[in-house]
C-alpha cells in the first residue's frame, strides 16, 4: 500500500507542484524567484514535501534591491492521506539556511508586506493552509528601523512553533534557541552576543491587528524576563506590555547593557534578591514614544568583585525610573532610594534623583565610612597603584548640571559636606614616592572646598596646608577648568633631589628615561601660595628658612620674593618662569646674596660645571645682585646660547689659595706669597651673553707687596676659553707716584695675558697690548660706575669723547642685557714698561 501510495505520489508530482505553485502565487503582492521545486517523500519523512531550494523574497518598498528574504531551503509538507483524498493541506514549514531582512525606511514604510489575504476562500478548495509546525533552522533575521534609528540582529538557530490561522485569528506557540547578535538603539547596543531562549504564546487578531502576548519567557542565562500584554499594529504601534524579572542579578542586568555603561561593572557578581518590573504603555513611531515605568532594586543583596575579593554586603536600595508626562528624556526621572550596605563592616548610605536628561537637575546625597584600601580594591582607580587609611564622606548637591556647566561660578548649585583624611597613604602611577601620613578636612562650600589641617609627606618631604580650593568642583567634574589653590603651605624638609626624580608633578620637573627631567605646567592650575619652609635640600644644596610667595597664571610662574638662609649667608629671589612654550621655558630673576662664603658657595653649586677655580681655592664673604634670563627645554636642559645675565659683586675679606696660574706670576713675587693671595675688597660687574662670561676692568689690591695692585679683565667662554689681561705696577712705592683723588698710582706696569683653557693655558707678557698703547703716555683715570667709559681726571666729557681712551683688542664686546651696556673702561696708567 505504500509503494502504490509513492508510486501514485510521483506519477502525480506535476499536477500537486503546479497546484502548489498557483496556490501560493494568491496569497504574493511581490515576486519571489524559486531556482528549483521538487517533490519529495524523504526531507519532511513520513510527510510529503514541496521543497523550494534557493528561494528569494523580494520586499515591498518600491525600487528596493534589498530582498526580503534569501534561504536556501524552504519545505512545505504535506500528509499523504490528504494528497490521496485529494485534499492539499500544508501542515507544516520548514525554513533552513537563510537570511531575512525587514526594514523600514525613514517614512516608518515596511518592505515586509508581501502577503494577500483572500478572506474569499472556502473549505471546499483543495489547497489551503492548516498549519501545525514551523521550524526555523539557522537563520540570521535582521530588523532595521530608519526612522527610529534601530537595528536588532539576531540568528534563530533552532525555533519551533506550531501555528493555527483562520480568516480573523492566528495562534502561534513558539520556543527554541536564538542567539542574539546586538539590539542597537541609536549609538548603542543592548544584549550583545547573548544566547535567548523563547516560550512564547501570541494571538494575533487579524481584522484588529493587534497582537496579545500571553505571559512569554525570554531566558538569559540564569535570569528570565516575562513578557505580557499587548500590541497593536493599526497605524502606528500602541504598546500595553508589563516586564518583570525572575532569578536576575547584578551580571545578568548589565550584561544587556551597552559597553560603555557595563565596562567597568561587568566583573561584579551579586548574591541576594535583585529584582526588576515595570510596563510600556502608548504609542512608539517616529514621533511619539511609550509611557515607561521600570521600578528594581535589592534587599539584603551582596556585590562581589572575583578578581580583588571585596565584597559589599546587606544591601538595600530601592530604584525607579520612568519618562514622566510627555513621555520623553525631558520629564524623565531616575531615581535610587533608601541605599545603604556595609563595606568590610562599615557604613555607607545615599540617594540619588536624576530628572530630566536633556537638561539634568541632580540631587545628590552621600555618606560612607571607607577604609581607603578596601575601597579601592572593591572599585579600582587607574591613577591609584596602592591605597591604605580612614575616610570619611558627608556630601549634599543639588542643583542643574547645564547651568553649572555654563557658568559654574555663579551657578545656583547648592553645595556642602565635608571629606575627612586620617593617615591617608596613596601610590600614585605617575609618583615614585609615596604619600603617607595624608590628613585633614575639606569642606565643600558651593563651587569651592576649604582645606584645613591637611598634612602628610610625600617622599621624605612633609608639608601642613591650611587655603581654599576655588573652582574646584567644576575642576573635578567639568573639562576645561581652572583650579584656583590659595594656600598657605608650611614644611619642614623639602628634598627636591628626591621630588624632582621620581615626579610627574603638574609644576615641578619629572624623570624621564636615563634619569632625566622634565617641566610641565597644566594650563588648568592657578597658585597664590605662601610658604615657609624651614629646610630645603638639592643635591649638595642645604638651605634654611625659606619663606615668600608663589603666584601661578597661565602656565607663568612668579615670584615677588623669596628668602632663603644657605651655605653661610642670606639669598633672596624674585622672578617669574614662563612655561607657555614647553621646549623654550624662560627663567627671568634677579636674585641677591649678603656675606655669603665662597667656599661654601662653590662647593654648594659644584664648583658650576668647572674645575679651574674650585671650592678649594677660595675664601671670602660674597654680597651679590644678579639679573638674569635662562632659557631650558623640556626636560630642563640650558639653551647657554641664549643665557644673559649681569652679576654686580662685592667680596670681602677674599683669599685665592693654591691658585696655580698665579704661580706664573713668580716674576713679581714669591710663589709662597702667591699661593696665598689675600685682599680686603672686591667689586666688580660680570656679564654673561652669547656663552661667554665678560670681565670688565678690576682692580685687586691684595697682600703681596710687590703686586700690591693688579687690575685684570678679559673673558671667559662657556666652552672654558680663557683670556684674561692683567696689569701690574713694577715696584710699587719706589717708580709709582701716587694718583690725584684716590686714582691708581701712576708709574710703570707689567702686562701679562692668560689664555688657553682649564687644562692648557699660558701666562706670557701681553705684547700686542703694550703695541697698542705704545702711543704715548697715557693719563691715570678716575673710578667709574658701571656701564661708563672711564676718562681722564684733568679732562672734559667733550675732550674724552673726541679722544676717548685706547682700548685693547680683548675688551668685551658691548652687548644689550635688560638696559644697554656700554663698553667697559680699559685699564689706563701713566706709563707701560717694556721689556
Amino acid at each position: 500500500m505504500l509503494g502504490g501510495a509513492a508510486v501514485g505520489i510521483w506519477l502525480g508530482q506535476d499536477q500537486i507542484i503546479r497546484l502548489f505553485v498557483e496556490q501560493v502565487n494568491r496569497y504574493l503582492r511581490t515576486p519571489v524567484r524559486v531556482g528549483k521545486i521538487e517533490l519529495s517523500l524523504f526531507d519532511q519523512f513520513p510527510r510529503v514535501s514541496v521543497t523550494l531550494r534557493d528561494v528569494v523574497v523580494t520586499g515591498s518598498l518600491p525600487q528596493d534591491t534589498i530582498p526580503l528574504a534569501r534561504v536556501r531551503a524552504l519545505y512545505c509538507a504535506f500528509d499523504a492521506w490528504d494528497i490521496v483524498a485529494g485534499r492539499y493541506r500544508i501542515r507544516s514549514v520548514t525554513v533552513a539556511d537563510g537570511t531575512v531582512q525587514v526594514r523600514l525606511n525613514t517614512q516608518a514604510v515596511p518592505n515586509y508586506d508581501v502577503i494577500r489575504y483572500d478572506t474569499t476562500s472556502t473549505s471546499e478548495q483543495p489547497f489551503a493552509l492548516d498549519l501545525e509546525k514551523i521550524r526555523v533552522k539557522n537563520v540570521a533575521v535582521v530588523y532595521a528601523d530608519a526612522s527610529r534609528q534601530q537595528r536588532y540582529t539576531v540568528q534563530a538557530q533552532d525555533l519551533r512553533a506550531a501555528l493555527a490561522v483562520t480568516d480573523t485569528r492566528i495562534d502561534i506557540q513558539a520556543e527554541g534557541a536564538t542567539h542574539v547578535q546586538a539590539i542597537e538603539l541609536g549609538n548603542d547596543a543592548y544584549f550583545r552576543d547573548k544566547e535567548l531562549k523563547i516560550n512564547t504564546k501570541l494571538a494575533i487578531d487579524r481584522p484588529g491587528q493587534r497582537v496579545a502576548i500571553e505571559p512569554s519567557d525570554l531566558q538569559v542565562g540564569q535570569a528570565t524576563y516575562r513578557v505580557k500584554g499587548k500590541v497593536g499594529y493599526a497605524a502606528e504601534t500602541d504598546l500595553d506590555l508589563r516586564l518583570d524579572g525572575k532569578n536576575t542579578d547584578v551580571q545578568s542586568i548589565i550584561s544587556l547593557l551597552p559597553p560603555r555603561m557595563a565596562r567597568h561593572l561587568s566583573a561584579y557578581c551579586s548574591q541576594g534578591d535583585v529584582y526588576f518590573g515595570g510596563t510600556v504603555r502608548g504609542l512608539l513611531s517616529s514621533r511619539h514614544n511609550p509611557r515607561l515605568d521600570f521600578r528594581f532594586g535589592c534587599r539584603d543583596a551582596s556585590f562581589y568583585h572575583p578578581e580583588f575579593k571585596q565584597t559589599v554586603e546587606h544591601v538595600f536600595l530601592t530604584g525607579s525610573f520612568d519618562n514622566g508626562a510627555q513621555n520623553n528624556v525631558r520629564t524623565a526621572v531616575l531615581a535610587l532610594q533608601n541605599v545603604r550596605g556595609k563595606l568590610q563592616g562599615r557604613d555607607f548610605s545615599g540617594s540619588l534623583r536624576y530628572a530630566n536628561f536633556q537638561d539634568p537637575t541632580v540631587n545628590l546625597d552621600l555618606r560612607a565610612d571607607l577604609d581607603v584600601a578596601r575601597a579601592l580594591r572593591f572599585y579600582p582607580l587607574a591613577s591609584v597603584r596602592s591605597a591604605s587609611g580612614d575616610a570619611q564622606l558627608a556630601i549634599q548637591l543639588t542643583g542643574n548640571l547645564r547651568e553649572f556647566r555654563a557658568h559654574p561660578a555663579t551657578a545656583s548649585v547648592q553645595s556642602a559636606g565635608e571629606v575627612v583624611l586620617r593617615n591617608v597613604s596613596l601610590r600614585l602611577r605617575d609618583l615614585n614616592q609615596p604619600f603617607t601620613g595624608l590628613t585633614g578636612n575639606f569642606t565643600l562650600r558651593r563651587n569651592d572646598i576649604a582645606v584645613s589641617g591637611f598634612s602628610g609627606h610625600l617622599g621624605r618631604s612633609d608639608f601642613q596646608a591650611n587655603g581654599l580650593l576655588r573652582n574646584a568642583l567644576a575642576w573635578m567634574l567639568l573639562q576645561r577648568q581652572q583650579l584656583l589653590i590659595e594656600a598657605k603651605i608650611a614644611s619642614n624638609l623639602l628634598d627636591f633631589d628626591q621630588l624632582l626624580r621620581g615626579q610627574s608633578a603638574t609644576v615641578a620637573g619629572r624623570a624621564g628615561s636615563g634619569g632625566e627631567y622634565e617641566f610641565h605646567v597644566q594650563p588648568d592650575l592657578a597658585l597664590n601660595i605662601n610658604a615657609a619652609v624651614r629646610h630645603v635640600r638639592f643635591r649638595r644644596f642645604r638651605g634654611r628658612a625659606l619663606h615668600g610667595t608663589i603666584q601661578l597664571r597661565n602656565q607663568v610662574i612668579s615670584s615677588p620674593s623669596l628668602s632663603i638662609a644657605a651655605a653661610g649667608g642670606q639669598a633672596s629671589v624674585r622672578g617669574t618662569i614662563d612655561a607657555r612654550q614647553p621646549n623654550l621655558i624662560k627663567v627671568s630673576t634677579t636674585a641677591s646674596c649678603t656675606q655669603l662664603p665662597l667656599d661654601s658657595l662653590f662647593y654648594v653649586f659644584e664648583d658650576f660645571g668647572q674645575n679651574f677655580i674650585t671650592a678649594k681655592h677660595l675664601r671670602g664673604a660674597l654680597t651679590a645682585t644678579v639679573e638674569s634670563d635662562v632659557y631650558l627645554d623640556r626636560r630642563l636642559n640650558p639653551l647657554t646660547d641664549r643665557l644673559e645675565a649681569e652679576v654686580r659683586a662685592t667680596v670681602r675679606n677674599g683669599e685665592l689659595n693654591n691658585f696655580e696660574p698665579l704661580q706664573k706670576l713668580s716674576m713679581v713675587a714669591s710663589k709662597a706669597q702667591l699661593r696665598h693671595l689675600r685682599f680686603a675688597e672686591l667689586t666688580n660687574n660680570f656679564y654673561i651673553q652669547s656663552r661667554t662670561v665678560y670681565l670688565p676692568d678690576m682692580d685687586i689690591r691684595s697682600n703681596v707687596r710687590t703686586a700690591s695692585l693688579i687690575r685684570v679683565t678679559g673673558t671667559h667662554t662657556f666652552d672654558q676659553q680663557m683670556d684674561y689681561h692683567l696689569s701690574i705696577p713694577l715696584l710699587p712705592g719706589v717708580l709709582h707716584r701716587p694718583g690725584t683723588a684716590g686714582a691708581a698710582p701712576i708709574g710703570p706696569t707689567i702686562l701679562l695675558a692668560i689664555q688657553g683653557d682649564e687644562d692648557n693655558f699660558s701666562v706670557r707678557y701681553d705684547r700686542a697690548r703694550a703695541q697698542a698703547n705704545r702711543g704715548g703716555a697715557m693719563p691715570a683715570r678716575t673710578k667709574s660706575t658701571i656701564g661708563d667709559v672711564a676718562r681722564p681726571d684733568n679732562a672734559s666729557a667733550d675732550a674724552s669723547a673726541a679722544a676717548p681712551a685706547a682700548v685693547p683688542a680683548s675688551a668685551p664686546k658691548p652687548f644689550e642685557l635688560k638696559k644697554p651696556v656700554k663698553k667697559p673702561a680699559q685699564p689706563q696708567t701713566g706709563e707701560y714698561f717694556d721689556f
